[in-house]
């Protein structure tokens, strides 16, 4: 068995984030690297120009959350 690294966050895309990123790619990305930040409500994209960001969504409610 080889060496395993500690898994460090994991992020769920649904479809429509997926188009969402690609379709802001550009405007969002650094240097072709888009970064999206984890939160526990939800995926963001950092605005480099603005030093806001964007809801990229939340592929589904964390356990134990209503709707």
């Amino acid at each position: 068995m080889g060496i395993r690294e500690p898994k460090l966050a994991t992020a769920e895309f649904s479809r429509d984030m997926v188009e969402t990123m690609l379709t802001y790619f550009d405007a969002y990305a650094d240097e072709g690297v888009l970064k999206v930040e984890v939160t526990s409500w939800g995926l963001w994209l950092p605005n480099k120009t603005t030093g806001g960001r964007q809801f990229l969504g939340l592929a589904k409610l964390p356990d134990g959350v209503r709707q």
